[in-house]
């Protein structure tokens, strides 16, 4: 059996980083899948807050990091591992700002203001989307209609994280 300690409260600030499918092989490791955009997430060393099982740290990864294959401190056992899966890993939101310095958190986006650089309101962010290489802004307006602005420099000229505001130009005007 693997170690039991007392978790810490999930918090509504709290952000998936990963779900455990399963054990891997016969030597406590499991199969993770990754949740996000941060390379090193599950580099050995680092503590993941597993639900309703507590802290983890992060003993051994190897694999493709699309598919990782983790080996988590005092599971040395298939029989400790899979009492690990089917679970989500999560971290604090504020670990999370440190990690992606200068980066943007899709949770930091939703329900920001869109206007445009001369002020007209155009909406809020409803949904994120990933498509190819770029993030999408869904952005709904007081009717309900959702327009799409992808993270484009061309498109999206500002993200003020502090106000709540995020200014944009519509792709048919952002040629």
């Amino acid at each position: 059996m693997g170690p039991r300690s007392t978790s810490r409260s999930i918090s509504d600030d709290d952000l998936v980083v990963g779900f455990i499918l399963g054990p891997h092989g016969i030597r406590g490791e499991v199969r993770v899948d990754p949740r996000t955009d941060v390379p090193d997430r599950f580099r050995e060393g680092a503590v993941l807050e597993c639900d309703d099982i507590g802290p983890l740290t992060v003993a051994g990864i190897r694999g493709e990091a699309a598919k990782p294959i983790v080996h988590f401190a005092g599971y040395e056992s298939r029989a400790a591992a899979e009492l690990l899966g089917r679970r989500f890993l999560r971290i604090a939101r504020s670990e999370s700002r440190r990690a992606t310095a200068g980066a943007y958190l899709w949770a930091d986006l939703l329900g920001a203001r869109v206007e445009t650089p001369e002020g007209t309101w155009l909406g809020i962010v409803r949904e994120l989307l990933r498509a190819g290489e770029n993030d999408v802004l869904v952005v709904a307006d007081a009717s309900g209609r959702e327009r799409l602005f992808p993270m484009l420099e061309s498109v999206v000229k500002q993200v003020d994280l502090a106000a709540g505001r995020i200014v944009a130009v519509p792709q048919e005007e952002a040629g």
